[in-house]
């Protein structure tokens, strides 16, 4: 590791120690201004499928990226003469039918934003509440759905949160205002400020941003985070210490006077056969003492309603937040409002088409892809920390996989209601297709792993990409189905299924396999998530062979001693396929493909000729 990541390393520890003893942090822009911080943002960027992406500026990209392209950007810091572009406004579906927009900055603006975006997470981290889920290391939406499932048992109401375009909406102001409670520097705040003004085109017109840090940018999830920070707190040190009281549920006086029925029942009974009575008569208690007990596994132990006991609960995924309260509607609609005018406070405002009160017993909260209720089993037992056993009258949370989910992965692999084949990926390699599928499959598997019904559905999902997976490669290889399933299928080994396999042999190696289908259907949950405990946040230290080889300044095509710059392409799988059936490739092809590298670090000249589509493939030594 070099000096410059050493030190890197170190200034982040240093910032992290002040963020967790809540000191303030000064001469931010001065120590943003390390080598090693931009090396270790290229080490981060690089390997994002966005990296490649132009933003407004073509001639700014990742192309060509290299040490003098670092130092030009400090030297500009220093002389604090370092100018935003505006970014690149594209637009994206979003499950309702609308159009989601995205800000897409030039690739000196995402290694500054990176720098600034370590910096702050360092700082920053520390403080944010166990509560907050969204864009955050070591977190995401299964650690939040697996903190309801947990700790949200008995909940009466569901208040689902959504906050209207929160990102385009929060006022430049209220973030430079939070940031400037604990950064003392005007010069970083200062760059800010001129990130968030830069503004953006569309369609090669300019528009400025009056609020908001647009969806895309490389800090912008941080900035949120920072900002809605704000309502975690308020939540957690203000509204739920109000909305909570009482240490327990008054007893059921109905429960305990059918409870001290069934025990006399039960003591007469003893008593009669003790002394020989009639077993009819013995019977005819035993019969009653059992009817009784089948009549308190249909009661609650404790008053469901107990005007006496409060208990609220808090969520947030980036800007949706999930709240479970134990009390009337009443309050519940009350805790709604009091969000709702929190928020305005932040220059912020309530989805009230998505804002929904949800009945926890008998409706289903939509939060994270997952339906969300509470189920009541009678003859379910709880063991609690004193040891003793109960029957959970409360409800344990149950997590769903909705219908709509199901239905929309299955259009995904027919067409009229039949497995279909996919056109556009038949000029790949049998190994890339499978593979393709398989990933699929198996990412729908893992984040519904949590799901405690509505797995019947994922079968359905599996058949029909299995399906799908044989008719192309049926259409590609022209041959029958049956034909591919004798060639591919394969019997799973413990807990795998029947699926499909691509082998790819391998002289000296492990073979290359890919598999579609084979992951077992039963309810699990991923590894991480098994303690049930997030790791706290540790300033990684980096040690990246991408710098390494930038750093060693020898060209990896010629061998020419000097200054190098980066050749970059989105995937290797593409550069494969641009490249498959020709009999004649250029060398920087064969390398790129011989290292399994996206990335070639070479001298002026070879890049010259790679971009202009004229490299001879001669290698100089």
């Amino acid at each position: 590791m070099t000096s410059e990541m050493l030190l890197a390393d170190k200034y982040l520890h240093v910032i992290n120690d002040r963020g967790k003893r809540r000191l303030p942090l000064q001469r931010v822009y001065r120590n943003i201004r390390r080598k090693g911080l931009f090396l270790k943002a290229y080490a981060k960027l690089y390997a994002n499928d966005g990296s490649t992406t132009a933003g407004s500026d073509p001639n700014d990209t990742i192309q060509g990226m290299s040490l003098k392209r670092i130092e030009t950007i400090i030297r500009q810091l220093e002389n604090s003469n370092y100018k935003w572009k505006p970014a690149n406004r594209k637009y994206v579906p979003k499950a309702d039918g609308q159009q989601r927009p995205i800000s897409i900055p030039s690739w000196n603006d995402k290694m500054v934003q990176e720098v600034m975006r370590m910096a702050l997470e360092a700082y920053y981290e520390p403080r944010f509440r166990d509560s907050s889920h969204g864009f955050r290391p070591n977190r995401g939406c299964l650690t939040a759905l697996k903190s309801i499932q947990k700790k949200w048992t008995g909940v009466t109401w569901f208040i689902e949160g959504d906050i209207k375009g929160c990102f385009d909406n929060i006022p430049h102001k209220t973030i430079l205002e939070i940031l400037s409670r604990d950064i003392r520097d005007n010069r970083f705040l200062k760059l800010i400020k001129g990130m968030l003004k830069a503004g953006y085109v569309e369609d090669w017109i300019y528009h400025q941003t009056h609020s908001g840090t647009p969806q895309g940018g490389v800090i912008s999830p941080l900035l949120s985070n920072i900002v809605l920070h704000e309502l975690d707190q308020w939540i957690e040190d203000e509204l739920i210490p109000k909305y909570t009281k009482g240490k327990k549920k008054e007893a059921n006086p109905e429960y305990q006077k059918l409870l001290s029925k069934r025990n006399n029942t039960k003591s007469r009974a003893l008593r009669r056969e003790s002394r020989g009575v009639d077993a009819e008569i013995v019977k005819a208690d035993w019969e009653e003492y059992t009817e009784l007990g089948r009549k308190l596994r249909q009661i609650p132990t404790q008053m469901t309603h107990d005007p006496n006991y409060r208990r609220l609960r808090y969520v947030r995924y980036a800007d949706d937040f999930l709240l479970g309260f134990i009390g009337s509607r009443q309050e519940a609609i009350a805790i709604k409002e009091e969000i709702s005018e929190f928020l305005t406070t932040l220059g912020l405002e309530v989805s009230q088409k998505k804002t929904l009160i949800t009945n926890a017993k008998r409706e289903k909260a939509r939060f994270l892809g997952y339906e969300i209720s509470i189920s009541i089993d009678d003859n379910k037992v709880t063991k609690y920390k004193d040891g003793k056993k109960r029957r959970s009258v409360n409800g344990n949370i149950k997590l769903n996989i909705p219908a709509n989910v199901i239905t929309k992965w299955c259009r995904k692999y027919t067409k009229k209601g039949k497995p279909h084949q996919r056109g556009y990926i038949l000029d790949r390699s049998d190994y890339d297709i499978t593979n393709t599928f398989g990933q699929e499959i198996r990412g729908l598997q893992q984040y519904y792993a949590l799901a405690s019904t509505g797995r019947s559905g994922l079968y359905k999902v599996r058949y029909y990409c299995m399906e799908s997976l044989v008719h192309t490669l049926a259409a590609k290889h022209k041959c029958k189905k049956t034909d591919i399933y004798k060639k591919h299928k394969r019997k799973g080994q413990g807990d795998e299924m029947t699926h499909i396999a691509v082998i790819i042999e391998r002289e000296g190696k492990r073979p290359l396999i890919a598999r579609c289908g084979e992951k077992s259907q039963k309810r699990s949950q991923p590894d991480y998530l098994a303690d049930n405990i997030v790791p706290p946040y540790v300033v990684q230290s980096t040690r990246s062979e991408l710098v390494e080889r930038l750093l060693k300044e020898e060209c990896e095509l010629c061998g020419k001693k000097g200054p190098l710059e980066g050749h970059h392409v989105r995937k290797l799988a593409d550069l494969k396929r641009q490249w498959q059936g020709r009999k004649t490739k250029p060398n920087w092809v064969k390398e790129m493909i011989a290292r399994r590298r996206k990335t070639l670090f070479i001298c002026t000249e070879c890049h010259k000729r790679i971009t202009l589509g004229k490299y001879d493939g001669k290698r100089v030594r």
